[in-house]
């Protein structure tokens, strides 16, 4: 697990690349909040826990954990805290414990499913599908900039070599 390039993150930087995240569990707390308000805090308090479950399962597989250069800031965030365990490796802890990071991502979707067909508002389908762009489009494609350069071999998002046979 090597890294191409280390350079120092800063607050300001963290929250430039989390900021897409941000917005995802802004606007899912909105949504979730229509259904009952109490929901809506719990949600923002789950996609919170769920993050640091994540860096605590996952991160410590990365490459780019210990040297400091996680786009993301989760190497300053959980403050290099977590270790990693011997004989586990990066793309099998993401396949085994992104499942954590669900319930932020499809909760909200189908809560305002729910509120559209219950008790259709305009509102609630602006927001359902501001969500659905933000969480499935625009924040995949801008991860996808997090992995150029990146030499972590067992990441799931790098690109597999073409077979020739």
């Amino acid at each position: 697990m090597s890294v191409l390039q280390t350079n120092k993150m800063t607050a300001w930087d963290i929250l430039r690349e989390n900021a897409i995240q941000i917005i995802m569990y802004i606007l899912g707390m909105a949504i979730t909040a229509m259904l009952w308000w109490p929901l809506g805090i719990i949600y923002l308090v789950y996609g919170i826990a769920s993050n640091f479950l994540y860096m605590a399962w996952v991160c410590p597989y990365c490459g780019h954990y210990y040297p400091g250069t996680c786009k993301a800031g989760f190497h300053i965030l959980s403050g290099r805290r977590f270790k990693a365990q011997p004989g586990r490796t990066f793309g099998t802890e993401f396949r085994r414990r992104s499942w954590v990071l669900y319930p932020g991502w499809f909760l909200p979707p189908i809560v305002a499913i729910y509120l559209l067909i219950t008790a259709f508002s305009w509102l609630m389908l602006a927001l359902l599908v501001a969500f659905c762009v933000v969480a499935f489009w625009w924040l995949p494609e801008s991860s996808k900039k997090h992995c150029e350069g990146c030499e972590t071999e067992d990441c799931p998002r790098r690109p597999k070599p073409i077979k020739v046979q």
